[in-house]
């Protein structure tokens, strides 16, 4: 259509009606089924293509011509009085073949009008024509598809839309409607079109096209529908070039006929047929065009110039006013676009950035804002707000300050006063994100605006009490979560939905549910009204999410939703989901980006650690804490995920204010073991933090603690369950918190941990792994001077045998192994003496009563009377037998403790440790209390030399087992542990007690063929009792010790560094001086993966001055150094440094303390390390100092 015929249109006098039926084709009006088109003869006529371009589809006139000239009657006269003489006088065959051979269905083709009308979406296309033009048409046109009813049984398989062929296909049907004796029949002959002509025109909008105003297809159906349908039929449109005349006009009005006469735009054409051929192609191209712009095709206009000179750009930069004036000239299309926008409860991804960034020629500034006028900079602060709460962006803080001066109503603007309220509300939301004095007290003013201004919002009283219950949220205060969410009011489907979000976090996931299935409802009930709203189709297709969510495992029915495509729509809620883990994934990967790229050519690189990186993406927390608080999305609702692996994700970013990151990673967590507790609370992430946020989250989680301990207690059903886990989670956190803890919190969290240990309400399997975490932690961080403070409180807390559970596994036990000098305390007494009752004769159950006292035990803390009752309870008797009676623990636990007959005792140890002719040698138990039984302060035991030489044979004869079937490697784990522990026995306890007559040269390649053959490291140390006595044991232990040095497995350092201890223990050569040398090197360069236990060695070879003035000096200019790079801020969470830094840190420390020790000269540095330990933020760095061990 050209833009004469199309400003012709729009000056058509019937151009109202003929956007009324694009209207009701388009079903813009809800109560609209929309529009169905009757289409006669004359649209296939100027529709068909055929090769004989000359050749035209018959109308009625020709029919009528050819009727009379068979019948040799003058004139043409009426058509269907004409079929009628005709069929009676040649009989209906003869009828139809005239109609096959005036139409010839098989030599024509559907043209693009066909197509054209098809690709419309009518609810029906009813035809009277006899071609199949439009049936064939129809295979040609994707969308819509339609089926075809040419008889009556047809129907019964059919839906629409459809092509319904009124009066008959020639070479098809047997009836052909033609005669008027065919007419009057029809009524009863074709009932169920008659039926079905009837429903469509009352439901929908009818459209006549090709037909003529004396058409008898017109007339007949026309004054059909008048008779039958009267009142309850809409309006007929005629469409065609009619040039009616004013009477003619008034008589198709008075018979309900709308003419859409379009005979003034194709005025110029003489050709009757080509005015018909262009008329239709006018109609259809306009009702195509009047296509109403779908609600969801949507997208902020682009204000920035696209040529703009160097000379503009400057000046643009440095005059504010000129700036200004660029701004003022956009406003009118931002409020135009503001008001368009549709009203998405999220703002689609497309759709979110090119409105943050749609204010950009120029960026506002605080100069450029500032030199527009009052009331201009007022409207452009609202809009660039709107965007900020639409984008989820966070505002700089001189825009804040411009926010703040227009959101007071009491101080008047051009904006309304809800529009203030507006960007009063902008302001309280995204200040938590900010923790900066100035910007809560800002928060603070706010919120008094907002509450003294209810009166023009009542709605925000709701929004007020939202944000404190999601603030109460981030700081992990349930208590006040749950009283603000009450205040929440449930008018708004949303806000529901919103309020089930904060109920989930409370652990109330049944009255949560019960709101997102109210909320479903309402909206459906909207939806069925407002079905092009997309206010509400983007609130239900959340509605839905989250309802379809929450039932995953529900063995309700499943509820009814519509079957809406909200793809199309751009309102579907797994595109928010895929965009916010698409935008983490990013961020992850620019994150974890190498800071070098080795080049390909031999020693160039290129260095991305100093790149900067620009972007306008807000960080992927805003975008997904602003879908969650938008819509009201739990991380998790009873049991069901929704963004619980998304939340995990996003802990591990950068860019996230600790306490944010803290309280979103306890959100998630499902258990204690969760891998967002791993990681966020780490023990190298402790140690990152700063003192004042250590002591907010330790406040944070004792206050946590206590609330899901009353909810526990207070519980029943599944909120049990849930109050079970949320307090296992935050009993782990605190625990992990704990290395941050001064004494003084540390003893406060010793003192939680004692009373839910004493609590039989709180005994569960789930919570014993957190509570002796929370126990050991907590111990950790008190000085081991101050442990004889809560000495008592640890001796009450109950044992494993009290709490008559079984065999309750790893229930914890507060061992305190400084208990201090023993003072008169009946009560103390008395519970020591409770304890010692647990003790039972041959009974596995008595271990834990003797792990209580064994540290007792070992700081001489218990008095003769309870050592003598101790020893008859462990024996059941006042003598020593024969049998090592059952504790509970390794057998050499025996030597430790009280006995009537201490030698007795012994020599009944020693038969069970190292009289064993059998394989339960090799058994895990019995290795273990060999190798306990070498290494006691006090009493220690070692084998007879005949006993050694016996255990020295079959040990180094032990090779590890294999099995194919071994899939999961359980076997070789256990074989593993074996091995090394055949390996301590051996260097610990057997070879030290060999004769020096079995030390030769082939027990030595026994030995060394073990430790190769059985791959145990920890048999190094045995090596060198046969290296001084040969010079190739001596050449082959030192390639041993030395290649482990170097090794890059910390155990094989570990071990090779202690076989070296043990070789210069034994004697000092030219072999161990040239190994120690090799060993302080190492210490020097700092790379060994092994290098806390390098320190370790150097600091014993310290205390024993084994080392040279060379070497020492060394060792003090390499600890400060050392002790500097183990920087917990430079250390990557995730990283085999990660998990030795604070050992590293300690050993330095301890070896400060020595070499000070030694010579206190030049010891500048050194007493800096010490000082500065004193602050570590790790306890085993801050006691290293005072540390024994």
């Amino acid at each position: 259509m050209n833009s004469s015929e199309t400003e012709k249109a729009l000056q058509l006098p019937d151009y109202a009606a003929l956007k009324k039926l694009a209207a009701g084709l388009w079903r813009q009006d809800n109560s609209s089924h929309g529009a169905a088109i009757m289409v006669g003869a004359g649209f296939s006529r100027v529709g068909a293509v055929t090769l004989d371009g000359k050749k035209k589809l018959p109308l009625w006139i020709h029919l009528s011509q050819a009727l009379s000239q068979d019948l040799n009657a003058t004139g043409a006269g009426d058509p269907l009085r004409l079929a009628e003489e005709y069929q009676a006088y040649f009989g209906k065959p003869a009828l139809h073949d005239l109609i096959k051979r005036e139409i010839n269905d098989g030599s024509w083709l559907p043209g693009d009008l066909h197509k054209d009308l098809l690709k419309l979406p009518w609810t029906d296309v009813l035809t009277t024509n006899w071609d199949s033009l439009l049936e064939r048409g129809a295979w040609e046109v994707m969308e819509p598809a339609y089926n075809v009813v040419s008889k009556a049984e047809d129907l019964a398989n059919s839906r629409s839309p459809r092509i319904i062929k009124l009066h008959g296909t020639v070479n098809l049907s047997e009836e052909l409607i033609f005669t008027q004796e065919d007419y009057r029949k029809y009524p009863e002959s074709h009932a169920a079109f008659v039926n079905l002509a009837r429903q469509i025109f009352i439901e929908n909008e009818l459209c006549l096209l090709g037909f003529s105003g004396d058409d008898p297809n017109f007339l007949q159906w026309a004054g059909w529908v008048r008779d039958k349908l009267s009142a309850h039929a809409r309006r007929i449109y005629l469409v065609g070039p009619l040039n009616l005349t004013a009477s003619r006009r008034r008589y198709l009005e008075s018979i309900n006929i709308a003419p859409i006469d379009l005979g003034a735009i194709v005025s110029e054409y003489d050709d009757l047929d080509t005015k018909h051929l262009k008329s239709t192609e006018v109609f259809l191209e306009i009702l195509t065009a009047l296509k109403p712009k779908a609600p969801w095709d949507w997208a902020p206009r682009s204000i920035h110039r696209s040529l703009v000179s160097n000379e503009e750009l400057d000046k643009t930069h440095k005059d504010e006013k000129h700036a200004a004036t660029l701004l003022e000239r956009q406003l009118s299309m931002l409020i135009s676009d503001r008001e368009s926008y549709p009203g998405w409860v999220i703002c689609p991804g497309g759709i979110r950035f090119p409105l943050q960034t749609q204010i950009c020629d120029p960026y506002p500034s605080l100069k450029i804002i500032s030199a527009l006028s009052e009331d201009v900079r007022a409207k452009l602060l609202y809009e660039i707000a709107w965007r900020h709460t639409v984008s989820f962006e966070l505002a700089h803080s001189w825009l804040a300050e411009q926010f703040y001066s227009i959101c007071n109503p009491a101080v008047g603007c051009a904006l309304t006063k809800r529009q203030q309220m507006e960007v009063a509300l902008l302001l309280l939301k995204r200040s938590s994100w900010f923790d900066d004095e100035s910007s809560q007290k800002l928060a603070k003013d706010v919120l008094k605006i907002l509450e003294d201004n209810v009166r023009f919002w009542p709605e925000i009283a709701s929004e007020i009490a939202l944000h404190q219950a999601r603030e109460a949220r981030d700081r992990l205060d349930f208590s006040t979560m749950e009283n603000k969410v009450e205040s929440v009011a449930e008018i708004d489907p949303v806000q529901k939905l919103q309020k089930a979000a904060i109920l989930a976090e409370c652990g109330r996931f049944e009255e949560g549910e019960k709101l997102v299935k109210a909320s479903f409802r309402e909206l459906s009930d909207q939806y069925r009204n407002s079905r092009n709203s997309i206010f509400v189709l983007s609130r239900l297709a959340w509605a839905t999410w989250l309802l379809r969510g929450s039932q995953r495992w529900s063995s309700e029915a499943p509820f009814d939703a519509f079957s809406i495509n909200y793809q199309e729509a751009k309102c579907n809620p797994w595109d928010c989901m895929e965009q916010i883990q698409d935008r983490i994934t990013k961020a992850a990967e620019k994150q974890n980006q190498n800071e070098i790229n080795p080049s390909f050519e031999p020693g160039r690189y290129t260095d991305n650690s100093k790149n900067i990186h620009f972007s306008n993406e807000i960080h992927p927390i805003l975008l997904f804490q602003g879908i969650a608080d938008s819509i009201g999305i739990p991380l998790r609702l009873d049991g069901v995920s929704f963004l619980v692996d998304k939340a995990a994700r996003l802990v591990k970013l950068d860019g996230i204010d600790d306490l944010h990151r803290f309280s979103l990673a306890i959100r998630a967590a499902d258990s204690d073991s969760a891998d967002s507790i791993k990681h966020v609370f780490s023990r190298v992430q402790m140690a990152r933090i700063s003192p004042e946020v250590a002591n907010e989250l330790l406040a944070r989680c004792m206050r946590a603690v206590d609330y899901w301990k009353s909810k526990l207690v207070s519980s029943t059903g599944p909120m049990r369950g849930t109050a079970l886990n949320k307090l296992r989670v935050f009993m782990e956190v605190l625990a992990r918190a704990m290395v941050r803890a001064s004494s003084d919190q540390a003893k406060q969290a010793f003192s939680i941990a004692m009373e839910i240990g004493k609590d039989g309400r709180f005994r569960h399997i789930w919570l014993v792994e957190a509570l002796g975490h929370l126990i050991e932690y907590s111990l950790q961080s008190i000085r081991a001077d101050q442990h004889k403070e809560i000495l008592l409180e640890a001796l009450n807390f109950p044992l494993q045998s009290e709490i008559n559970l079984g065999d309750f596994p790893r229930w914890p036990d507060p061992a305190i192994k400084k208990p201090g000098e023993r003072g008169l305390n009946p009560t103390l007494d008395r519970r020591i003496d409770e304890i010692i009752e647990k003790v039972g004769p041959c009974s596995k159950a008595s271990a834990s009563a003797l792990l209580r006292l064994l540290p007792l035990i070992a700081a001489d803390f218990l008095t003769e009377v309870e050592k003598e009752k101790c020893a008859r309870m462990i024996w059941g008797c006042e003598s020593v037998g024969s049998l090592v009676p059952e504790t509970g623990l390794f057998k050499s636990a025996l030597l430790e403790l009280p006995s009537p007959d201490v030698v007795a005792t012994r020599s009944v140890v020693r038969t069970y440790l190292f009289e064993r002719m059998d394989d339960s040698l090799y058994l895990h138990e019995v290795l273990a209390s060999i190798l306990n039984a070498s290494n006691m302060a006090i009493g220690n035991e070692f084998p007879s030399e005949a006993q050694a030489i016996n255990y020295f044979q079959r040990l180094t004869e032990w090779r590890p087992k294999n099995d194919a079937n071994d899939y999961f490697d359980t076997l070789a784990a256990s074989q593993r542990r074996i091995s090394l522990l055949i390996g301590d026995v051996l260097a610990r306890s057997v070879v030290p007690s060999l004769p020096s007559t079995e030390l030769t040269k082939a027990n030595f390649e026994r030995l060394l063929s073990f430790c190769l053959d059985a791959n145990s490291p920890r048999a190094n140390a045995a090596l060198v009792f046969f290296a001084p006595l040969h010079s190739e044991n001596s050449a082959a232990v030192k390639k041993i010790i030395k290649g482990g040095l170097g090794d890059q497995d910390s155990l094989k350092v570990a071990c090779s560094s202690y076989a070296l201890l043990k070789w210069r223990e034994l004697r000092a050569d030219e072999v161990v001086d040239e190994l120690i040398s090799r060993l302080v090197y190492l210490v020097e360069t700092m790379r060994s993966p092994g290098l806390p236990v390098l320190l370790w060695t150097a600091n014993q070879m310290v205390k024993n001055n084994w080392l040279n003035s060379s070497q020492l000096e060394v060792l003090t200019d390499a600890v400060p150094v050392i002790f500097d790079g183990a920087n917990y801020n430079l250390t990557a969470p995730v990283s085999r440094d990660a998990v030795s830094v604070s050992l590293l840190r300690a050993a330095c420390v301890k070896l400060a303390r020595e070499l000070i020790a030694v010579n206190d000269h030049c010891a500048e540095e050194l007493m800096r390390v010490m000082e500065e330990a004193k602050a570590d933020p790790l306890p085993e760095v801050r006691f290293a100092e005072i540390s024994t061990e």
